[in-house]
Order: structure tokens, then C-alpha cells, then sequence
């Protein structure tokens, strides 16, 4: 079943982050989720690996609030948790979106994305349990989200209807062209990474959010550092535009359905929902 385009917004918020720890607090998110919603925002995003379920039950929170037919709500599986621990078989993936449902206080997503799945975690048993979850009204469509080359496994299979990977100015070649792939063969493409730009508009460390968000670009620095130095090339990770021009190349650009955000202040949130065009009307599903 195609996505309907017109069911989801521009923008799409994501519960990850500085959403899942100590670097925001709960009720600085559910703030965050209600204010995206009456901005227009209508597309909320997380997974269970983001801090071990608390991202989820973050935004189950938030949601249990909403009016849940305005709500597109999209979870993933495969990935358990902060370890990095992985379970694509049938039976782990129905387990996961089970707890998902739990978290997120709800009775079904709108979608479920395999989380970086690589060619042989995808089997035909896989599809036949996602298949029995769909048929179960446990989920409406079905995609994979990833990065790199696990991507290419995905990106034509017609039982998928939705890829989310990363868009942003400046990225490399290959990965744009991943999204042209996916453009050519019906995907909707969810946007990862769109406002990524100049170091500079990094936020101010003297804040919890502004430490998490600093100490991950040191930690980016360092393993690109590595990488080279052990002979490896790696993507951009930024282009040389400030973060607000980086975005609004990226919403300019027709590669992406919905472009994911995330933020911890609303300012920046009115920001980018200004930038997307969007004026307060509530999405509809």
C-alpha cells in the first residue's frame, strides 16, 4: 500500500538524541511534541534503541494527549538497544514491536522501519512476520532506515514502502543517489541529517542539550579521525553552510517526502516550521 503524501507533513520530529537521557527532561519533550503539532508538524519518529525504550515511552507520553488519528507515529526494529544489539528473526521483531506498542501507548504505527538491516538478516521469514503484523493492524507500512551500503538492499524491494537515509547539503554522491533510486521506484523518503552544516551552529555547551550535542560532535571528530587514518574515505558529515541554510536547501530539494528534525528549543523548532512553510494547520491523517 503506497503512502498517502498528503497524510504526513514537511517536517518530521524526531524523539532521539538529547531526548532519550539525562540532556533533556521528559517534560521539556512532551512540550516540544505538542508545540510540533500545532506548528503542522504531524510525523514523530524514534526507535527502541534510543536510550534503551526511553525515547519511546517519551513520546507514548506525549501522544497519549494528542489526538491519535492526527498523529503519524513511526517506530523501528532490529536494533535493540544502546549496545547495538541486533535480532531481525521473525520472532525478535515481533517482540519488539509488541514493547514498542507498550512505550508508545498506543495500538499501532503508521510505520515500522527495519533499522540498518543488513542482506542477510532479511528473509523471507522476516517478511512473513511482518506480513502477520500488518494483517494484525500492528502497523500500516513497512520501510528500512540506514545510512550506507545496507541501504542498496532495500531500496527497490516493492514490499517496502518507505526508506528513510540521510539528505543533506553536501553529502556524497552515492548517497544522492541512493535517493534518486528510491525516488525512481515509488519509496517515500523520510530525510535524516537535513540540518547539518557549519560547526558554528552548534548550540552553546552551558546547557545539558548543548553538553550532549558538543560531546557528540567530539565523538564524530574522533572517529573520522580514525577512519582516515586508517585509509578509509568517509561522506561529509557537514557542508560549509550554517545549519538554517543547510536546511532550507534541504526542504528546497525535491529528494525528500518529510525531512526529520530535532531539537531541544522551540525557537529553533518555529524556525524550521517557518522554513518548511508551515502555519500552525494541523496535519491530517
Amino acid at each position: 500500500m503506497t503512502l498517502d503524501l498528503s497524510r504526513i507533513s514537511p517536517l518530521g520530529f524526531g524523539v532521539s538524541g538529547p531526548h532519550k537521557n539525562w540532556a533533556t527532561s521528559r517534560e521539556r519533550t512532551q512540550s516540544l511534541v505538542q508545540e510540533a503539532v500545532e506548528l503542522g508538524i504531524n510525523l514523530f519518529d524514534t526507535a527502541p534503541k534510543y536510550g534503551n525504550g526511553e525515547a519511546e515511552s517519551r513520546l507514548g507520553e506525549s501522544v497519549a494527549q494528542l489526538d491519535r488519528s492526527q498523529i503519524f507515529l513511526v517506530s523501528k526494529a532490529g536494533i535493540l538497544d544502546e549496545s547495538n544489539r541486533r535480532d531481525f528473526s521473525p520472532a525478535g521483531i515481533e517482540r519488539s514491536v509488541e514493547a514498542s506498542l507498550v512505550r508508545l501507548q498506543t495500538d499501532y504505527l503508521d510505520a515500522l522501519l527495519l533499522q540498518g538491516a543488513a542482506r542477510h538478516e532479511l528473509t523471507d521469514d522476516l517478511f512473513e512476520a511482518l506480513d502477520r503484523l500488518k494483517t494484525a493492524g500492528k502497523f500500516r507500512h513497512a520501510g528500512a532506515s540506514g545510512r550506507g551500503e545496507e541501504l542498496d538492499n532495500v531500496i527497490s524491494d516493492p514490499r517496502l514502502d518507505i526508506i528513510m537515509a540521510p539528505h543533506y547539503y553536501g553529502q556524497w554522491d552515492t548517497q544522492r543517489e541512493r535517493l534518486v533510486t528510491a525516488r525512481a521506484a515509488g519509496k517515500t523518503i523520510l530525510g535524516i541529517e537535513a540540518s547539518s552544516g557549519s560547526p558554528s551552529g552548534l548550540p552553546s555547551p552551558f546547557s545539558r542539550a548543548g553538553l550532549w550535542y558538543f560531546a557528540r560532535y567530539a565523538q564524530h571528530l574522533a572517529q573520522d579521525f580514525r577512519l582516515r587514518a586508517a585509509g578509509h574515505d568517509i561522506p561529509p558529515r557537514r557542508g560549509d553552510k550554517p545549519i538554517v541554510e543547510a536546511l532550507q536547501w534541504a526542504i528546497d530539494d525535491p529528494l525528500s517526502d518529510c525531512l526529520m528534525i530535532q531539537t531541544t528549543r522551540a525557537g529553533h523548532l518555529r524556525t524550521n516550521a517557518a522554513l518548511a512553510g508551515l502555519d500552525g494547520r494541523p496535519g491530517t491523517t
